[in-house]
């Protein structure tokens, strides 16, 4: 890729060594499909265009990514839970662009904040779920279905285990965050309590500087849900118990 010097490598790297990658061990063709899936369309358009005639964005990874990640969480749905069909597509949903715009942000690697956008482009929730679905078609295309597999369960498996359309407080308030114009919530571990095979997380969510929530849980998934209902309460929502 051409101009690789405009983009923040060092911060992709990190990215690639938290995921359990070895960012000196990717070669430069595998490093540009990961700066690509990071690439709107907005961006790529505003860059002078190369010898080989375009600028690549993601759309073709988003494509490619969105059947791996349906392929790995519904294999996962039927190798752990002995349920009937019509209990197992409802949970599916994880997988929406809707529901991954609020699961990405809460897994606290600052994937957001590496997308690259035009400057006049807000890094809006779709564009987060577009950039997550290519990120993981670049994995699938640089290390193969297993190792990718492998990559994404240890990000979302709390989140497909826990995972109930009806109880998505995280993308409740997403959407009552949007709606009144404020930023994106960022999450954040307080803490790790407990043995290793029993941890007891605390999260914190924060939207600018008036709006916070603090929750605990068995899983960083539950501890985030919980985190978001009580911003949520302090906002004045959900203020009866939740059964």
């Amino acid at each position: 890729m051409d101009n690789r010097e405009k983009i923040d490598i060092k911060k992709i790297h990190l990215l690639l060594g938290t995921l359990g990658l070895k960012p000196e061990e990717i070669p430069p063709e595998s490093l540009d499909l990961y700066i690509q899936a990071l690439t709107h369309s907005s961006y790529a358009r505003d860059q002078p265009t190369p010898e080989s005639g375009t600028w690549p964005d993601n759309e073709r990874l988003e494509f490619l990514g969105d059947r791996v990640l349906n392929l790995i969480v519904a294999e996962y749905l039927f190798c752990h839970f002995d349920e009937t069909e019509g209990y197992l597509t409802p949970r599916m949903e994880v997988t929406m662009n809707r529901n991954l715009s609020v699961l990405v942000p809460s897994l606290g690697l600052g994937f957001e904040g590496l997308i690259l956008v035009a400057e006049n482009q807000p890094v809006t929730p779709g564009i987060i779920a577009d950039a997550f679905e290519a990120f993981i078609g670049a994995l699938y295309l640089d290390r193969g279905f297993d190792s990718a597999r492998k990559i994404v369960l240890s990000l979302i498996s709390d989140e497909i285990e826990s995972f109930s359309p009806g109880k998505n407080y995280k993308k409740r308030l997403q959407e009552t965050l949007q709606k009144q114009d404020l930023p994106l919530p960022l999450y954040s571990l307080v803490r790790k309590d407990g043995l290793d095979h029993r941890p007891v997380f605390t999260y914190r969510v924060t939207a600018g500087k008036n709006i916070s929530g603090e929750g605990t849980g068995s899983s960083k998934a539950e501890a985030t849900q919980k985190a978001a209902l009580d911003a949520l309460r302090q906002m004045g929502y959900f203020q009866g118990d939740i059964r």
